[in-house]
């Protein structure tokens, strides 16, 4: 598991999302070997291999300040290239839990304009979201889902489940994203992934969303 600085982070957030708050990447170390890996609000790279549990002892500062010390976490020196890769989706004819037939995801859908007042929502793990712009905007190719959906997310652990998130924590953080008429969107809905059963309503913030259109977080509940 890496820490990564702010030079990377800004790589990070100059790419694209893969969903709500991680991005799955191909990483160079310094002496070309490959590696796969997950990385969290362009702060925390989890390898492909190792436990997911470690991210959620790495949130904590105290703990992660030990890591760091016992070079459990590392500070990425060894880290050449680090690029956002596509991801396989799931083959058609699976069915969900429902037992109604998936549709593809938002990064296979058209591109269209949002409609006039319409709300989205993003649910994170992390109150200091990094794809949250300092003036209250979105960057571009930010994940999201509309409020309509949002309103089945009661719990931070509802929020993982629904859009199939790999980080385990509950994400209790809500932001809500009001975008100006005909901001170019691409809808879709989660696919199986991560563990997680999906099926939520995802939206890709194509060139992202203006200044003053993003609020929050406001706070909902970890666990029913």
């Amino acid at each position: 598991m890496e820490l990564l600085n702010k030079e990377r982070q800004e790589e990070l957030l100059a790419q694209p999302e893969s969903g709500m708050g991680y991005q799955t990447v191909e990483v160079v170390l310094r002496d070309d070997k490959k590696l796969r890996g997950t990385v969290f609000n362009t702060e925390y790279l989890l390898y492909s291999d190792e436990p997911v549990a470690r991210l959620a002892k790495a949130a904590d500062p105290s703990v992660r300040l030990q890591m760091l010390a016992t070079k459990e976490i590392g500070s990425g020196k060894e880290i050449k290239e680090l690029r956002v890769v596509a991801t396989k989706a799931n083959a058609p004819g699976l069915v969900r839990e429902s037992g109604e037939p998936q549709t593809t995801g938002a990064s296979e859908g058209t591109e269209e304009g949002s409609k006039n007042d319409e709300e989205f929502k993003r649910f994170s793990a992390f109150a200091n979201d990094f794809r949250v712009t300092a003036t209250g905007g979105l960057l571009p190719d930010s994940y999201a889902t509309t409020a309509a959906d949002a309103k089945q997310v009661n719990t931070g652990s509802d929020a993982v489940r629904r859009y199939a998130l790999p980080n385990p924590m509950p994400a209790v953080n809500e932001f809500t994203i009001n975008p100006p008429t005909k901001t170019i969107l691409k809808r879709g809905v989660v696919q199986l992934a991560n563990g997680q059963p999906g099926g939520g309503v995802e939206v890709i913030f194509v060139n992202g969303s203006p200044p003053q259109t993003v609020t929050g977080p406001t706070q909902i509940p970890p666990l029913p």
